[in-house]
């Protein structure tokens, strides 16, 4: 097995062990069928976002700074859920890029009944620079990058990049 296929198989689990609520929501269902960046859902966007994290999490553990990764999950699988219905609830794709995630920390805020004010500022500010909030915290920062890692890869690569099967399985 490829190591890319094996640093998959180990972030599904971990996905889907920190994350199987929110994976089974009403929300993250309607997600998983609204389009975004072109090529991608809002679901499968947020997974691949969450898979990204926890690659990033590997990477800098290795320096040892700890990184929670039950965190990186959750605020990855939530941070964009504040955009379902954007047609209707947005007028713009900018009003949506800046008002999402406000919208998105509400929505957290419902799936995650326990969430830290970290995690919901974490969600907040995944569009910094474009929203004024910036990222505080190790999480925040990792969610940031990988949201935008994700949606380049979402945007230019011309493969289906559907990868529920393994996840939702």
């Amino acid at each position: 097995m490829k190591r890319k296929e094996r640093r998959n198989q180990r972030n599904d689990v971990l996905i889907k062990r920190y994350g199987n609520d929110i994976l089974h929501s009403d929300e993250f269902e309607v997600a998983l069928g609204q389009t975004h960046h072109h090529r991608s859902s809002v679901g499968d966007h947020s997974i691949l976002t969450a898979r990204a994290g926890l690659t990033m999490c590997n990477v800098i553990s290795k320096t040892g700074i700890h990184i929670d990764e039950r965190k990186v999950v959750r605020i990855s699988l939530l941070h964009d859920l504040g955009m379902l219905g954007r047609d209707e609830r947005y007028k713009n794709n900018f009003e949506c890029g800046r008002m999402h995630p406000k919208n998105s920390a509400i929505t957290a805020r419902k799936l995650w009944a326990d969430i830290d004010p970290k995690s919901e500022k974490a969600i907040r500010s995944h569009m910094w620079p474009l929203s004024l909030s910036m990222p505080t915290s190790k999480e925040a920062v990792i969610l940031c990058i990988a949201d935008k890692v994700t949606a380049l890869g979402d945007a230019f690569n011309p493969k289906n990049r559907k990868v529920l099967s393994p996840i939702l399985g």
